[in-house]
């Protein structure tokens, strides 16, 4: 007969319980930073997908010789478009396909923008649809063009959905020469090449 010995059972179910318990705690201290975490990654990606779609603007209108827009379309998301543009009726060309775009339900609208048409001060926030829909351009030169009205030449990438204390913000300046920075207002630019001031 085959005899088990007292040490080679198994756990018993108060050892099981106690590895429960402090697995439990682990979970209960973790969730929260991480849930932030993730929030700003995805603050984080929105920011980086507007850059893309300024460069790609400022880029396609050096190649085709001639105005291309970028358009926030959604004050309730990061959603925008790049297109051809038409001067004289302050729109995308009729009849042209977009460029590129972002749907809204890419970043499960947890991330807005605002715009300002000034290189203003990143101390101070934009609010979330600030501006939105709004638009710059870019001439063949790849400078922001002066045939588009108004143009964009701050935006603010917010996540109003989380507490003001946990809020990360990122501030993207374009300068009249065409140049493109994200930077983040709370870092000293003097310290960190990522910050704005």
């Amino acid at each position: 007969m085959l005899r088990i010995s007292a040490s080679s059972r198994g756990f018993s179910i108060v050892e099981i319980m106690i590895a429960l318990t402090i697995v439990a705690m682990l979970m209960v201290l973790v969730a929260p930073s991480s849930a932030i975490w993730i929030q700003n990654t995805r603050l984080r990606s929105a920011a980086e997908s507007v850059a893309r779609g300024l460069q790609l603007a400022r880029i396609e209108a050096m190649k085709r010789n001639t105005t291309v827009a970028f358009n926030m379309t959604d004050p309730n998301s990061s959603a925008w478009t790049v297109c051809l543009y038409d001067v004289v009726n302050d729109v995308c060309q009729a009849g042209q396909p977009l460029l590129a775009q972002r749907d809204a339900s890419e970043d499960n609208s947890t991330t807005k923008l605002g715009a300002d048409t000034t290189l203003s001060n990143p101390a101070t926030a934009l609010a979330p649809g600030n501006n939105v829909p709004s638009r710059t351009g870019f001439d063949f030169y790849g400078r922001i063009s002066s045939t588009v009205l108004n143009p964009m030449m701050r935006i603010d990438v917010r996540n109003p959905t989380l507490a003001a204390a946990d809020e990360r913000r990122l501030v993207i300046f374009i300068n009249l020469g065409g140049t493109i920075r994200v930077c983040d207002p709370q870092l000293s630019l003097a310290a960190n090449p990522q910050g704005c001031q």
